[in-house]
């Protein structure tokens, strides 16, 4: 189930429609490998790392650095089991914990 309460506001569009594309105001944080990003996470400010209300991402890189893929964590059942990805859905939403981005499963 989303957890739209933990989606960033959204710019609107020309029509003064939400376009929950285009979110403002989001704290990222990063985990490089070298100069490669291998972890992105968005929430919003002030939001602490280990509350479930990050959008998590992992980058995959080719032997020339590369990018060649981004994958997304798979989405958990039980929102307060926070390391356990227990469902084959891959979420982009605001649900993870930033601080146990490695020991989630990626799709």
């Amino acid at each position: 189930m989303p957890i739209f309460a933990n989606r960033p506001g959204a710019k609107p569009d020309s029509n003064y429609v939400e376009n929950t594309e285009f979110f403002i105001e989001e704290a990222f944080r990063g985990e490089y490998t070298g100069t490669n990003l291998t972890y992105a996470g968005f929430a919003r400010p002030g939001s602490s790392e280990n509350s479930p209300v990050w959008q998590i991402s992992r980058f995959s890189y080719d032997g020339a650095n590369n990018l060649i893929s981004v994958q997304w964590p798979l989405r958990k059942l039980d929102n307060t089991d926070t390391a356990t990805a227990n469902t084959a859905a891959c979420s982009n939403d605001y649900e993870f914990v930033w601080a146990e981005r490695t020991n989630y499963t990626y799709q």
